[in-house]
Protein backbone atom coordinates (compact mmCIF):
# COMPACT_ATOMS: atom_id res chain seq x y z
CA UNK A 1 0.00 0.00 0.00
CA UNK A 2 2.86 2.42 1.27
CA UNK A 3 5.46 1.50 -1.24
CA UNK A 4 3.37 0.95 -4.34
CA UNK A 5 0.40 2.77 -3.94
CA UNK A 6 1.74 5.66 -1.74
CA UNK A 7 -1.33 5.55 0.41
CA UNK A 8 -1.00 5.31 4.32
CA UNK A 9 -1.61 1.64 5.59
CA UNK A 10 -4.28 2.91 8.29
CA UNK A 11 -7.58 2.20 9.26
CA UNK A 12 -7.67 -0.48 6.61
CA UNK A 13 -11.20 -1.63 7.90
CA UNK A 14 -12.82 1.88 7.53
CA UNK A 15 -11.46 2.32 4.59
CA UNK A 16 -12.24 -0.53 2.86
CA UNK A 17 -15.90 0.06 4.30
CA UNK A 18 -15.77 2.84 2.44
CA UNK A 19 -14.78 2.39 -0.53
CA UNK A 20 -17.68 -0.22 -0.88
CA UNK A 21 -19.83 2.12 0.35
CA UNK A 22 -19.09 4.37 -2.18
CA UNK A 23 -19.06 1.79 -4.92
CA UNK A 24 -22.13 0.90 -4.31
CA UNK A 25 -23.79 4.12 -4.95
CA UNK A 26 -21.55 5.40 -8.17
CA UNK A 27 -23.12 1.54 -9.19
CA UNK A 28 -26.56 2.28 -8.55
CA UNK A 29 -26.74 5.71 -9.72
CA UNK A 30 -26.78 8.01 -6.83
CA UNK A 31 -25.10 11.56 -6.32
CA UNK A 32 -21.58 11.15 -5.39
CA UNK A 33 -21.49 13.02 -2.16
CA UNK A 34 -20.04 11.21 0.81
CA UNK A 35 -18.54 12.29 3.97
CA UNK A 36 -16.89 9.54 5.75
CA UNK A 37 -13.63 9.04 8.40
CA UNK A 38 -11.45 8.48 5.35
CA UNK A 39 -12.58 9.36 1.98
CA UNK A 40 -14.35 12.97 1.40
CA UNK A 41 -16.11 13.47 -1.82
CA UNK A 42 -16.06 15.97 -3.24
CA UNK A 43 -12.94 17.21 -1.99
CA UNK A 44 -13.74 19.40 1.00
CA UNK A 45 -12.53 23.32 0.04
CA UNK A 46 -12.48 22.34 -3.42
CA UNK A 47 -14.02 23.45 -6.87
CA UNK A 48 -15.40 19.74 -7.38
CA UNK A 49 -18.67 18.96 -7.19
CA UNK A 50 -20.95 15.95 -6.56
CA UNK A 51 -21.44 14.00 -9.94
CA UNK A 52 -23.36 11.15 -10.62
CA UNK A 53 -21.82 8.03 -13.00
CA UNK A 54 -23.42 8.03 -16.52
CA UNK A 55 -23.08 4.74 -17.27
CA UNK A 56 -26.05 2.13 -16.82
CA UNK A 57 -26.57 1.26 -13.21
CA UNK A 58 -26.10 -2.08 -12.14
CA UNK A 59 -25.41 -4.58 -9.35
CA UNK A 60 -21.71 -4.79 -9.32
CA UNK A 61 -20.37 -7.74 -7.24
CA UNK A 62 -18.18 -6.52 -4.51
CA UNK A 63 -15.47 -9.35 -2.93
CA UNK A 64 -12.78 -8.75 -0.40
CA UNK A 65 -9.68 -10.59 -0.55
CA UNK A 66 -8.72 -11.29 3.21
CA UNK A 67 -6.67 -12.82 5.73
CA UNK A 68 -7.42 -11.23 9.15
CA UNK A 69 -10.29 -12.05 11.21
CA UNK A 70 -11.68 -8.14 11.15
CA UNK A 71 -11.44 -8.33 7.68
CA UNK A 72 -12.90 -11.28 7.29
CA UNK A 73 -15.74 -10.34 9.75
CA UNK A 74 -16.23 -7.30 7.59
CA UNK A 75 -16.44 -9.60 4.19
CA UNK A 76 -19.41 -11.57 5.99
CA UNK A 77 -21.07 -8.71 6.84
CA UNK A 78 -20.83 -6.57 3.50
CA UNK A 79 -19.09 -8.60 0.68
CA UNK A 80 -20.31 -10.57 -2.36
CA UNK A 81 -17.84 -12.74 -1.85
CA UNK A 82 -14.09 -13.80 -0.46
CA UNK A 83 -10.42 -14.35 -2.14
CA UNK A 84 -8.80 -16.38 0.31
CA UNK A 85 -5.23 -18.03 -0.16
CA UNK A 86 -3.05 -19.50 2.43
CA UNK A 87 -5.93 -21.66 3.03
CA UNK A 88 -5.97 -25.53 3.97
CA UNK A 89 -8.79 -27.60 3.64
CA UNK A 90 -8.55 -29.33 7.03
CA UNK A 91 -8.45 -25.79 8.99
CA UNK A 92 -11.01 -23.64 6.77
CA UNK A 93 -12.60 -22.83 10.02
CA UNK A 94 -9.83 -19.88 10.74
CA UNK A 95 -11.42 -17.92 8.33
CA UNK A 96 -15.31 -19.30 7.44
CA UNK A 97 -16.11 -18.61 11.42
CA UNK A 98 -15.35 -14.89 10.96
CA UNK A 99 -16.56 -14.61 7.86
CA UNK A 100 -20.00 -16.79 9.22
CA UNK A 101 -19.68 -14.50 12.25
CA UNK A 102 -19.77 -11.32 10.12
CA UNK A 103 -22.84 -12.67 8.20
CA UNK A 104 -24.87 -13.69 10.78
CA UNK A 105 -24.31 -10.07 12.80
CA UNK A 106 -25.32 -7.97 9.90
CA UNK A 107 -28.50 -10.31 9.40
CA UNK A 108 -26.92 -12.32 6.43
CA UNK A 109 -26.70 -16.06 5.67
CA UNK A 110 -23.53 -17.21 5.72
CA UNK A 111 -24.38 -18.95 2.20
CA UNK A 112 -24.55 -15.58 0.78
CA UNK A 113 -20.70 -15.12 0.13
CA UNK A 114 -19.14 -17.10 -2.33
CA UNK A 115 -16.16 -18.50 -0.73
CA UNK A 116 -13.37 -18.48 -3.36
CA UNK A 117 -9.85 -20.11 -2.97
CA UNK A 118 -7.01 -19.64 -5.05
CA UNK A 119 -5.30 -22.84 -5.95
CA UNK A 120 -2.42 -24.34 -8.50
CA UNK A 121 -2.80 -27.02 -10.71
CA UNK A 122 -0.74 -29.67 -11.68
CA UNK A 123 -0.87 -32.92 -12.47
CA UNK A 124 1.85 -35.81 -11.98
CA UNK A 125 2.03 -39.40 -12.39
CA UNK A 126 1.99 -42.00 -8.75
CA UNK A 127 5.25 -41.72 -8.17
CA UNK A 128 6.29 -40.53 -4.93
CA UNK A 129 9.50 -38.57 -5.77
CA UNK A 130 6.99 -36.81 -9.41
CA UNK A 131 4.79 -36.11 -6.67
CA UNK A 132 7.38 -34.51 -3.79
CA UNK A 133 9.29 -32.79 -6.60
CA UNK A 134 5.82 -31.15 -7.42
CA UNK A 135 4.86 -30.03 -3.86
CA UNK A 136 8.48 -28.77 -3.30
CA UNK A 137 8.44 -26.59 -6.24
CA UNK A 138 5.15 -25.12 -5.01
CA UNK A 139 6.40 -24.59 -1.58
CA UNK A 140 9.32 -22.82 -2.81
CA UNK A 141 6.93 -20.18 -4.33
CA UNK A 142 6.27 -18.95 -0.81
CA UNK A 143 9.17 -18.11 0.18
CA UNK A 144 8.90 -14.32 -1.50
CA UNK A 145 5.47 -14.52 0.59
CA UNK A 146 6.73 -14.97 3.77
CA UNK A 147 10.19 -13.08 3.44
CA UNK A 148 9.50 -10.28 1.19
CA UNK A 149 5.41 -9.73 1.41
CA UNK A 150 3.99 -7.37 4.41
CA UNK A 151 6.90 -5.91 6.25
CA UNK A 152 8.95 -7.87 8.86
CA UNK A 153 6.80 -6.42 12.10
CA UNK A 154 3.09 -7.34 10.26
CA UNK A 155 3.12 -10.05 7.43
CA UNK A 156 -0.97 -10.73 6.74
CA UNK A 157 0.40 -14.32 5.24
CA UNK A 158 2.72 -15.19 7.90
CA UNK A 159 0.02 -14.65 10.27
CA UNK A 160 -2.51 -16.43 8.65
CA UNK A 161 -0.26 -19.56 8.28
CA UNK A 162 0.10 -19.29 11.81
CA UNK A 163 -2.99 -19.44 12.74
CA UNK A 164 -3.09 -22.92 10.70
CA UNK A 165 -0.27 -24.03 12.79
CA UNK A 166 3.06 -23.08 10.52
CA UNK A 167 3.84 -20.31 13.22
CA UNK A 168 7.65 -21.56 13.86
CA UNK A 169 7.96 -22.17 9.96
CA UNK A 170 7.04 -19.33 8.53
CA UNK A 171 8.92 -17.28 11.04
CA UNK A 172 11.98 -19.12 10.42
CA UNK A 173 11.70 -18.65 6.69
CA UNK A 174 11.32 -15.05 7.05
CA UNK A 175 14.27 -14.83 9.34
CA UNK A 176 16.38 -16.39 6.72
CA UNK A 177 14.69 -14.59 3.43
CA UNK A 178 15.62 -10.93 5.24
CA UNK A 179 19.58 -12.52 6.13
CA UNK A 180 19.65 -12.48 2.09
CA UNK A 181 19.81 -16.55 2.33
CA UNK A 182 16.82 -17.12 0.08
CA UNK A 183 17.51 -20.47 -1.37
CA UNK A 184 17.89 -21.56 2.12
CA UNK A 185 14.70 -19.63 2.90
CA UNK A 186 12.78 -21.48 -0.10
CA UNK A 187 14.16 -25.19 1.03
CA UNK A 188 12.41 -24.44 4.88
CA UNK A 189 9.46 -24.18 3.72
CA UNK A 190 7.53 -27.07 4.45
CA UNK A 191 6.45 -29.12 1.38
CA UNK A 192 3.25 -29.52 3.39
CA UNK A 193 2.36 -26.10 2.34
CA UNK A 194 3.10 -26.82 -1.23
CA UNK A 195 0.49 -29.75 -1.49
CA UNK A 196 -1.86 -28.51 0.92
CA UNK A 197 -2.89 -25.64 -0.29
CA UNK A 198 -2.98 -26.41 -4.02
CA UNK A 199 -4.10 -29.01 -6.23
CA UNK A 200 -1.39 -31.10 -6.96
CA UNK A 201 -0.62 -34.91 -7.72
CA UNK A 202 -1.71 -37.90 -9.68
CA UNK A 203 -5.65 -37.04 -11.04
CA UNK A 204 -7.12 -39.71 -8.63
CA UNK A 205 -5.46 -38.11 -5.36
CA UNK A 206 -6.93 -34.48 -6.99
CA UNK A 207 -10.38 -35.51 -7.33
CA UNK A 208 -10.13 -36.41 -3.77
CA UNK A 209 -8.97 -33.21 -2.68
CA UNK A 210 -11.23 -31.45 -4.80
CA UNK A 211 -13.66 -33.07 -2.66
CA UNK A 212 -12.22 -31.68 0.55
CA UNK A 213 -12.28 -28.72 -0.67
CA UNK A 214 -16.24 -28.71 -1.49
CA UNK A 215 -16.65 -30.36 2.20
CA UNK A 216 -15.03 -27.59 3.50
CA UNK A 217 -16.93 -25.30 2.57
CA UNK A 218 -15.43 -23.61 -0.25
CA UNK A 219 -17.43 -22.66 -3.50
CA UNK A 220 -15.08 -21.74 -6.01
CA UNK A 221 -11.80 -22.57 -6.91
CA UNK A 222 -9.94 -20.30 -8.99
CA UNK A 223 -7.49 -22.32 -10.59
CA UNK A 224 -3.98 -21.05 -11.65
CA UNK A 225 -1.61 -23.62 -14.36
CA UNK A 226 1.59 -23.36 -15.88
CA UNK A 227 3.22 -24.06 -19.47
CA UNK A 228 2.17 -23.95 -22.93
CA UNK A 229 -1.63 -22.78 -24.22
CA UNK A 230 -2.35 -26.36 -25.04
CA UNK A 231 -0.46 -27.74 -21.98
CA UNK A 232 -2.99 -25.42 -20.25
CA UNK A 233 -6.31 -25.80 -21.92
CA UNK A 234 -5.26 -29.97 -21.43
CA UNK A 235 -4.79 -29.47 -17.60
CA UNK A 236 -8.10 -27.43 -17.29
CA UNK A 237 -10.05 -30.23 -19.42
CA UNK A 238 -8.65 -32.75 -17.05
CA UNK A 239 -9.78 -30.93 -13.84
CA UNK A 240 -13.43 -30.08 -15.18
CA UNK A 241 -13.91 -33.65 -15.85
CA UNK A 242 -12.58 -34.53 -12.39
CA UNK A 243 -14.42 -31.90 -10.58
CA UNK A 244 -17.79 -33.47 -12.18
CA UNK A 245 -16.41 -36.15 -10.78
CA UNK A 246 -15.84 -34.69 -7.52
CA UNK A 247 -19.09 -33.07 -6.91
CA UNK A 248 -21.26 -36.39 -7.93
CA UNK A 249 -19.41 -37.93 -4.79
CA UNK A 250 -20.08 -35.11 -2.61
CA UNK A 251 -23.61 -34.93 -3.62
CA UNK A 252 -23.91 -38.44 -2.83
CA UNK A 253 -22.01 -38.13 0.69
CA UNK A 254 -24.16 -35.12 1.48
CA UNK A 255 -28.12 -37.36 0.74
CA UNK A 256 -26.31 -40.36 2.84
CA UNK A 257 -25.96 -37.29 5.65
CA UNK A 258 -29.46 -36.10 5.22
CA UNK A 259 -31.51 -39.34 5.00
CA UNK A 260 -29.26 -40.56 8.05
CA UNK A 261 -30.22 -37.43 9.93
CA UNK A 262 -33.63 -37.45 8.67
CA UNK A 263 -34.33 -41.52 10.16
Amino acid sequence: MEGWHGVPFDRPLQRTRETIEIIRMIAAGERLAYDGSVHHLPLPGGAGRAIRSRAETAPIPIYIAALGPANLRLTGELADGWIGNSFFPATANVFFDPIRAGAEQAGRSFADVDRVVAVGVEFTDDDPDAIAAAGRRHADGYAFMFGAMGSAKKNFYNDAFARQGYGDDVAEVQRLWTAGNREAAAARVPIEIGLGTNLVGPPAAIEDRLVEYERSGVTTLRVGVDGSFDDKITTLETLVALTARAGAQFDRERRTTESGTTA
